[in-house]
Protein backbone atom coordinates (compact mmCIF):
# COMPACT_ATOMS: atom_id res chain seq x y z
CA UNK A 1 0.00 0.00 0.00
CA UNK A 2 1.55 3.33 -1.00
CA UNK A 3 1.80 6.21 1.44
CA UNK A 4 -0.96 8.79 0.93
CA UNK A 5 -0.20 12.09 -0.72
CA UNK A 6 0.94 14.65 1.84
CA UNK A 7 -1.67 17.24 2.78
CA UNK A 8 -1.05 20.69 1.32
CA UNK A 9 1.57 22.82 3.02
CA UNK A 10 0.30 25.80 4.99
CA UNK A 11 2.69 28.71 4.36
CA UNK A 12 0.17 31.12 5.93
CA UNK A 13 0.45 29.45 9.33
CA UNK A 14 2.03 31.60 12.04
CA UNK A 15 4.21 28.49 12.67
CA UNK A 16 5.18 27.90 9.01
CA UNK A 17 8.88 28.23 9.85
CA UNK A 18 8.85 25.01 11.95
CA UNK A 19 11.03 22.37 10.27
CA UNK A 20 12.88 19.39 11.68
CA UNK A 21 16.52 19.94 12.62
CA UNK A 22 17.89 17.53 15.22
CA UNK A 23 17.27 14.97 17.93
CA UNK A 24 19.20 15.31 21.21
CA UNK A 25 20.69 12.20 22.79
CA UNK A 26 21.89 12.34 26.41
CA UNK A 27 24.96 10.18 27.09
CA UNK A 28 27.51 9.93 29.92
CA UNK A 29 30.69 9.81 27.80
CA UNK A 30 31.31 12.39 25.06
CA UNK A 31 34.33 10.76 23.45
CA UNK A 32 32.70 7.32 23.41
CA UNK A 33 29.47 8.67 21.90
CA UNK A 34 31.19 10.67 19.18
CA UNK A 35 33.45 7.71 18.39
CA UNK A 36 30.47 5.32 18.20
CA UNK A 37 28.36 7.52 15.91
CA UNK A 38 31.29 8.44 13.65
CA UNK A 39 32.88 4.97 13.48
CA UNK A 40 29.80 2.73 13.52
CA UNK A 41 27.33 4.91 11.58
CA UNK A 42 29.78 7.12 9.61
CA UNK A 43 28.25 10.32 11.01
CA UNK A 44 30.25 13.53 10.50
CA UNK A 45 30.99 16.11 13.19
CA UNK A 46 29.52 19.48 12.26
CA UNK A 47 30.21 21.41 15.46
CA UNK A 48 31.33 20.85 19.07
CA UNK A 49 30.85 23.16 22.05
CA UNK A 50 30.62 23.21 25.86
CA UNK A 51 27.41 23.92 27.75
CA UNK A 52 27.97 24.23 31.49
CA UNK A 53 29.34 20.88 32.66
CA UNK A 54 28.30 19.17 29.43
CA UNK A 55 30.04 18.78 26.10
CA UNK A 56 27.82 18.93 23.02
CA UNK A 57 28.15 18.19 19.32
CA UNK A 58 26.02 18.17 16.19
CA UNK A 59 26.60 15.04 14.14
CA UNK A 60 25.23 14.45 10.63
CA UNK A 61 24.81 11.26 8.57
CA UNK A 62 27.42 10.56 5.88
CA UNK A 63 25.30 11.96 3.06
CA UNK A 64 22.71 14.27 4.70
CA UNK A 65 23.37 17.87 5.71
CA UNK A 66 19.83 18.52 6.96
CA UNK A 67 19.42 16.00 9.81
CA UNK A 68 21.48 16.21 12.99
CA UNK A 69 21.90 14.23 16.17
CA UNK A 70 22.92 16.42 19.07
CA UNK A 71 25.13 14.64 21.58
CA UNK A 72 24.71 16.02 25.12
CA UNK A 73 27.41 14.38 27.20
CA UNK A 74 28.33 14.45 30.86
CA UNK A 75 27.38 12.70 34.08
CA UNK A 76 23.89 11.15 33.93
CA UNK A 77 22.51 10.93 37.47
CA UNK A 78 19.27 9.20 36.35
CA UNK A 79 20.03 6.74 33.52
CA UNK A 80 17.07 5.18 31.76
CA UNK A 81 16.51 1.45 31.52
CA UNK A 82 18.13 -0.17 28.47
CA UNK A 83 15.53 -2.31 26.70
CA UNK A 84 16.36 -5.30 24.51
CA UNK A 85 12.98 -5.69 22.85
CA UNK A 86 11.17 -3.31 20.51
CA UNK A 87 7.76 -4.58 21.65
CA UNK A 88 8.59 -3.99 25.31
CA UNK A 89 9.85 -0.49 24.51
CA UNK A 90 6.44 0.40 23.09
CA UNK A 91 4.93 0.05 26.57
CA UNK A 92 6.72 3.21 27.75
CA UNK A 93 5.72 6.79 27.08
CA UNK A 94 8.01 9.51 25.75
CA UNK A 95 10.93 9.21 23.36
CA UNK A 96 10.95 5.84 21.61
CA UNK A 97 13.36 6.01 18.66
CA UNK A 98 14.78 8.06 15.83
CA UNK A 99 14.46 6.95 12.22
CA UNK A 100 16.83 7.21 9.28
CA UNK A 101 16.00 6.29 5.71
CA UNK A 102 18.23 3.77 3.92
CA UNK A 103 18.18 2.39 0.38
CA UNK A 104 18.38 -1.25 1.52
CA UNK A 105 17.76 -2.40 5.10
CA UNK A 106 19.43 -5.78 4.61
CA UNK A 107 22.64 -4.31 3.16
CA UNK A 108 22.89 -1.70 5.93
CA UNK A 109 22.23 -4.31 8.63
CA UNK A 110 24.96 -6.55 7.19
CA UNK A 111 27.46 -3.68 7.31
CA UNK A 112 26.40 -2.67 10.82
CA UNK A 113 26.75 -6.29 11.95
CA UNK A 114 30.31 -6.33 10.58
CA UNK A 115 30.94 -3.17 12.63
CA UNK A 116 29.66 -4.79 15.83
CA UNK A 117 26.49 -2.71 16.14
CA UNK A 118 23.75 -4.06 18.45
CA UNK A 119 20.92 -5.06 16.08
CA UNK A 120 17.49 -5.62 17.61
CA UNK A 121 15.40 -8.44 16.20
CA UNK A 122 14.90 -9.04 12.49
CA UNK A 123 13.69 -6.68 9.73
CA UNK A 124 9.93 -6.60 9.17
CA UNK A 125 7.46 -5.15 6.69
CA UNK A 126 4.77 -2.62 7.51
CA UNK A 127 2.51 -2.65 4.47
CA UNK A 128 0.36 0.23 5.76
CA UNK A 129 3.30 2.62 5.29
CA UNK A 130 5.08 0.70 2.49
CA UNK A 131 8.25 0.26 4.51
CA UNK A 132 10.72 -2.40 5.53
CA UNK A 133 11.98 -1.58 9.00
CA UNK A 134 14.75 -2.72 11.31
CA UNK A 135 16.10 -1.43 14.62
CA UNK A 136 19.48 -1.05 16.23
CA UNK A 137 20.64 0.33 19.54
CA UNK A 138 23.54 2.56 20.48
CA UNK A 139 25.61 1.63 23.58
CA UNK A 140 23.37 3.80 25.81
CA UNK A 141 20.13 2.12 24.78
CA UNK A 142 18.91 4.72 22.27
CA UNK A 143 17.02 2.97 19.49
CA UNK A 144 17.49 3.89 15.84
CA UNK A 145 15.10 2.70 13.15
CA UNK A 146 16.26 1.91 9.62
CA UNK A 147 13.49 2.51 7.08
CA UNK A 148 13.50 1.30 3.48
CA UNK A 149 10.76 2.35 1.07
CA UNK A 150 9.24 -0.70 -0.61
CA UNK A 151 9.26 -0.77 -4.43
CA UNK A 152 6.31 1.05 -5.96
CA UNK A 153 5.50 2.88 -2.72
CA UNK A 154 6.34 6.42 -3.82
CA UNK A 155 7.84 8.76 -1.23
Amino acid sequence: MPMPVAPPKNPDSPLASLVGHHVGIRVPDYAAAVAWYTEKLDFRILHEWPYGELKLAYLMPANDDDFHIEILAGPVPFPKEVLDDLGVSLRYGGYQHICVHVDNVDDVRAELSRRGVDLLGEPFLVEDISRKLAFLRDPWGNMIELSETLPGAGA
